[in-house]
């Protein structure tokens, strides 16, 4: 799976100046990257998607919208993506053990994936659904 950001934009997040926390990033990066895109449900969420001349998005021959590609071919990555990628790596960093904006309420049960303000950022893309 791609991961959404470089070990270099999430020490800048971070503000880590040292490589002391290189393993932690390795590890967390895609696992954050695998929560955003099991949060929004659908891979296409996470990109941002070409359109026609009219404004309308580009489907592919099963109704799935199509990403812009950048220059490596690669699709683009919704800005909204990125930040609550950064968010959350920060949550989780800060609050190694849980604790803090990842704690789960205690009368919410379970089923929370990202923090607070990772899950805001990702709320417009999300597709929703009833349970």
């Amino acid at each position: 799976m791609r991961e959404f950001v470089t070990p270099e934009d999430a020490r800048e997040q971070l503000r880590i100046d040292s490589d002391a926390d290189d393993r932690w990033l390795a590890i967390w990066i895609p696992a954050v990257s695998a929560s955003v895109a099991a949060w929004l449900k659908q891979e296409w969420r996470l990109y941002v998607l070409q359109r026609d001349s009219n404004g309308e998005v580009v489907t592919d021959s099963s109704g799935v919208p199509l990403p812009v590609l950048d220059s490596d071919d690669l699709p683009v990555l919704q800005p909204m993506v990125i930040a609550a990628t950064l968010l959350e790596l920060a949550s989780q960093y800060r609050y190694r053990e849980g604790e803090g904006d990842n704690a789960v309420p205690a009368d919410a049960g379970h089923g929370y994936v990202l923090s607070r303000a990772a899950t805001a950022q990702l709320a417009p893309l999300r597709r929703t659904t009833v349970a």
